[in-house]
């Protein structure tokens, strides 16, 4: 529902789940008009819920949360606040041509830690955050298949994070998520629980590549195993096309040096990895939102749709048509 909430309000709803909360802003009275907006939480399940919000801060308003240990995706539909967890920032949505580019993270904590937001009056988010407790994955099995060595890898460090910029379909299960159709009351629970989970299936996913690429990377350095990952992590967050002499700017290596960890990687240049990864953007966006074939080939970066199909049918063995079903 929609609603006011002042400071002590939020400060009980914090103490609520058992989550230690300061309010860092020593000029805030207890009953003072906070936020504005829209929030709803859910329990799927045992181990996993959701959190949706849609809110605008009417104060400068800055909080430290100290967060459980867990497994989360958080995602950004627009606006944003400048929001960290531990030492690594959160990715928010960017606002370009007109239009929200969204930005997804999954993020693991081994240990508690420190959850800090600070906005502005008149700062907005709409948000969706997904919290897998390590119940759940133990009761699903996740990690009884050798497959998922990537996702065990991505959960071994005391903080980890991934960003990307989400795809179409996992966008529509998301709205699908916060606003489900009118159902019966036990069908409701399994229809969201079936769009959380193909949440997760898309954020999981991006660590399969780990256990393809586990050899070659283990004949990288330290540092060079930093800088792959965060070439990797700039090209998923951004929806641009930038050159290889843009990207290892933005990523802060030579050109050389970037081509060669992808060499090393997968085997492949840059290029090749990004046109590759907009491919599977358009491949999903062709099966689950009905893009036309002409659309899906600017998605994947092409401006001829008859070239774009020739190279999705190299990749995947059948054409953008038959992928549309």
């Amino acid at each position: 529902m929609n609603s006011l909430v002042t400071a002590h309000e939020f400060f009980d709803q914090m103490e609520a789940g058992n989550r230690a909360f300061r309010l860092l802003n020593s000029n805030i009275d207890s009953d003072q008009t906070v936020l504005r907006g829209k929030f709803t939480k859910t329990n799927i399940r045992a181990g996993l819920a959701i959190h949706y919000s849609d809110i605008t801060n009417l104060c400068d308003f800055k909080t430290e949360t100290e967060a459980p240990p867990h497994l989360g995706i958080k995602l950004f539909f627009q606006g944003g606040v400048a929001a960290s967890i531990g030492d690594q920032n959160i990715p928010m949505p960017r606002y370009l041509r007109g239009r929200w580019t969204p930005s997804a993270t999954l993020f693991h904590q081994k240990e508690k830690e420190l959850f800090r937001r600070h906005a502005a009056p008149g700062d907005r988010v709409r948000k969706l955050t997904v919290k897998i407790l390590p119940g759940w994955l133990e009761s699903g099995d996740v990690f009884a298949d050798a497959s998922a060595v990537g996702l065990r890898d991505f959960m071994s460090g005391k903080l980890s994070s991934r960003s990307w910029v989400p795809s179409p379909s996992l966008l529509a299960l998301a709205d699908q998520t916060i606003s489900p159709p009118v159902l019966e009351p036990h069908l409701h629970r399994l229809y969201v629980e079936s769009r959380v989970l193909g949440i997760i299936g898309e954020a999981f996913a991006l660590l399969v590549e780990g256990k393809t690429t586990a050899d070659a990377r283990g004949n990288l350095s330290a540092i060079e195993r930093r800088r792959l990952l965060r070439a990797e992590e700039f090209l998923r967050s951004t929806p641009d096309f930038l050159s290889v002499d843009e990207i290892a700017a933005k990523t802060g290596v030579s050109v050389n040096t970037l081509q060669r960890l992808f060499h090393a990687a997968y085997g492949t240049t840059v290029f090749h990895y990004v046109r590759r990864q907009k491919l599977e953007q358009a491949r999903v966006a062709l099966e689950n939102e009905g893009l036309t074939i002409a659309q899906a080939a600017y998605v994947a970066g092409y401006n001829s749709p008859a070239n774009f199909s020739t190279a999705f049918k190299r990749q995947y063995g059948f054409t953008p048509k038959k992928a549309r079903g």
